[in-house]
């Protein structure tokens, strides 16, 4: 077989079992040399290649596993996930056996790292131009956020929030990147490649979203020395009849580690000290005692000084109550499908829960705290006596424990909660945001207004220029017309929704401009939940025993796992297409 033949073309070839050639018609021909036979012979018969390289890679890819082991030799007992599903599935198929492996012809295995690096890379590449196929010369929004993956390397992820073809609002990623550092030029620089490889035009953006995150440790030993002891105490309140069994009671309880990429980690971090709470003071006087240093001994004595003292219990209260109804609002806002309009609804109501607790929740958190004090037998304080800084007890603070604790603890924690939100939504966001609301549809459409709709499009001047601008003004009163008579659009509540009924229903032909308008509110960001679940699933792809995966790879590997529904949709026919095209394949052998 001559060895300008790729080794796909080959190994395909010797995969089929070639009836007696019964005319000289072309399409006859089985041989490599007929690439077009190949291809057609792919997509009619795709069960004769389940066991193909492509099938390896696409299983491993849609698990997010290694492909490679530690030891690959013939010798070894466990040749990594490549290698093991190859002679797995060789075992249940007679036709693969022939054909892989040591039986292989030549040196046609197909399983060098590189064959797999580059079926990965296949798939990745399709699953992305599906992705900017969709968005077309459409408008869409940038979500960028860096982290550090396991091996300390800082890694971009971008992601792109669009309308689809249904009036849907998707968030997909199209690549993770390596960068040098986290300035503001390099992350341009890493964007600016990628938009240049896919062809994306820095013209389409109508829209930006950035998020940072910081990291909490805690020790995998203490951590084990807190569950021992929460078990214990569990027995132990079972014996006595203070705790009743049942099932999903009395579940194993551990800290919860503060995320690198989810500030909202930090809301459970509050939750499980508070659940642990006497189990951490045992493990405290534990290290206190018996610890590895006399250092490790100290600290231990001075955490636990400070976690059985008043001024703990109080902000721990304090905090726990703040980012409760934060993770709340986080939550919610995490959802793909979220609109503008419904999540300003959900910030206001979270600014007004803020507010209530500053003018009237003092009274609730001190109980609270003094609950807690009284369980654990920590002493509490009386809010009239003259407040005592426990760093400098000597030096006269002037005022008692109630203002410290209400107006220089509590109050200022929620003004400044507050005044985050007022600085993210100021009166020019929220002009916009007002003039975004008279798209709502909710009690039929009662918010519409064609004058605050027609200023929301001015605010666009490359998507609406002066004549769009007349005939959005007029095109708008027969809109509104139109879906208020349309009983489909009765009940409606949010713009997400509107987008894909408009599109169901055929009214986005029918009225382009405003279904123009519409996806430019939709694309606006929410929140960068889904930057932040691409490091989720970075820590799957590359853990410690895989840290030295190629940056390329990497990539490839995230893409595919984290599009799972693109990654399904990929037809392994196409996949070999891409494979024969991409560049010649020599026979290579790991």
């Amino acid at each position: 077989m001559s060895g300008s033949k790729s080794i796909m073309e080959r190994f395909l070839n010797l995969k089929r079992k070639s009836p007696p050639p019964t005319s000289n018609d072309p399409s006859h021909d089985e041989s490599p040399s007929n690439p077009e036979r190949l291809r057609d012979h792919v997509g009619k018969s795709p069960n004769s290649f389940h066991n193909t390289t492509v099938k390896r890679c696409d299983n491993l890819l849609k698990q997010g596993l290694a492909f490679r082991g530690h030891d690959e030799s013939e010798e070894s007992k466990n040749k990594g996930n490549f290698r093991e599903l190859s002679i797995l599935l060789a075992e249940q198929n007679e036709n693969t056996k022939r054909v892989v492996l040591r039986d292989a012809p030549g040196n046609n295995k197909l399983i060098a790292p590189e064959i797999q690096k580059d079926i990965a890379e296949c798939y990745a590449e399709i699953i992305v131009k599906s992705i900017v196929a969709e968005i077309g010369g459409g408008v869409f929004c940038l979500l960028v956020d860096e982290s550090a993956d396991v091996s300390g390397k800082e890694q971009m992820a971008v992601v792109l929030r669009y309308v689809d073809e249904f009036g849907a609002v998707q968030e997909r990623l199209i690549g993770v990147v390596h960068v040098n550092e986290t300035s503001a030029s390099c992350l341009k620089s890493g964007i600016d490649q990628l938009f240049k490889k896919y062809g994306l035009n820095v013209k389409q953006v109508r829209g930006q979203g950035y998020d940072g995150a910081s990291n909490m440790r805690a020790s995998c030993k203490r951590k084990d020395l807190i569950r021992e002891s929460q078990q214990e105490r569990v027995k132990k309140g079972i014996g006595c009849g203070q705790l009743s069994t049942g099932t999903g009671l009395n579940q194993e309880l551990s800290l919860q580690r503060a995320g690198d990429t989810r500030w909202g980690s930090h809301y459970k971090t509050l939750r499980s000290i508070l659940n642990l709470f006497p189990d951490v003071i045992e493990v405290l006087k534990y290290v206190e005692k018996d610890g590895p240093s006399d250092a490790k001994k100290r600290q231990a004595r001075g955490l636990l000084d400070y976690v059985t003292d008043f001024d703990f219990v109080f902000h721990l209260h304090l905090m726990f109550l703040i980012l409760g109804h934060a993770n709340a609002l986080s939550l919610s806002l995490q959802r793909k499908d979220k609109d503008i309009l419904e999540a300003m609804v959900e910030v206001k109501l979270t600014k007004q829960k803020f507010q209530k607790i500053r003018d009237d929740g003092w009274e609730s958190l001190l109980e609270r705290t003094h609950s807690f004090c009284e369980l654990y037998d920590i002493p509490k304080l009386d809010m009239e006596e003259e407040y005592i800084d426990r760093h400098k007890p000597r030096k006269k603070t002037n005022h008692t424990n109630y203002q410290h604790y209400r107006y220089d603890c509590l109050n200022p924690v929620i003004d400044l909660q507050l005044a985050e939100f007022n600085d993210r939504f100021n009166e020019v966001n929220s002009s916009l945001l007002t003039r975004m609301a008279a798209f709502c549809p909710k009690d039929s459409f009662e918010a519409f207004d064609v004058e605050s709709l027609v200023d929301l499009a001015k605010s666009y001047p490359d998507d609406f220029d002066s004549i769009q601008l007349k005939e959005l003004a007029h095109e708008l009163p027969f809109y509104i017309d139109n879906v208020r008579a349309d009983e489909r659009f009765t009940g409606l509540k949010t713009i997400s929704e509107l987008g894909k009924l408009m599109v169901s229903t055929n009214k986005h032909l029918a009225f382009p401009l405003v279904y123009q308008l519409l996806k430019l509110v939709l694309v606006l960001p929410v929140a960068t939940a889904s930057v932040e679940r691409c490091f989720s699933g970075m820590k799957i792809v590359k853990t410690v025993l895989r840290n030295r995966i190629g940056d390329d790879f990497m990539n490839y590997c995230i893409i595919c796992f984290l599009e799972q529904r693109l990654l399904y949709s990929t037809s392994r026919k196409d996949v070999i297409d891409y494979f024969l095209k991409m560049k010649e394949h020599r026979g290579q052998e790991k």
